[in-house]
This record gives structure tokens, sequence and C-alpha cells, in this order.
């Protein structure tokens, strides 16, 4: 904790090197979504339950796209080193 705010470390959760949006939602709910990709997000009762969820539903969408024979998207960030 810092101050009156606590701090939560990110580095239990390898999200390929997307982009993380965080936000509290009108009801209270917390909102955790892919900048590069929106239509993959989760909601949790705080914002360490949303990234969590949204852990799983990422690790979810890996495996539905390996299962299909699909490649699994590379972000923007890791795209631009890989062509270096």
């Amino acid at each position: 904790m810092v101050g009156n705010l606590t701090v939560m470390s990110l580095q239990n959760y390898d999200f390929d090197g997307f982009t993380l949006n965080l936000y509290v939602d009108e009801t209270g709910d917390w909102l955790a979504y892919f900048v590069e990709m929106p239509n993959i997000s989760a909601f949790g009762d705080t914002p360490e339950i949303a990234i969590a969820e949204l852990k799983v539903a990422w690790e979810m969408v890996k495996e539905d796209l390996v299962a299909k024979g699909l490649d699994i998207p590379q972000s923007p960030r890791k795209q631009q080193y890989s062509e270096i």
C-alpha cells in the first residue's frame, strides 16, 4: 500500500504484450480488457478479480484458436520488435 492507494502487481500475469485497460463502470463493477482486442474482456467486483478473469478469458481464447488451427494474435508492440 502506498499512502491510501493499494498498488497491484501484474508480475503474475502474462498478457503477451497486449495493453490492459481497467476501469470501474457506473454500477461499481470493474472491467478489464485489451486495448488492441476490446472484445476480449472480463468483469469483477475488484480490479484484481477482473484482471484474473481476463487472464482466464485470454487463455481460453488462445486454446480455442489453437484448436481451430489459427494463429494466436501478436501484440503490435511484439510485432514491432520481431520485425527489427
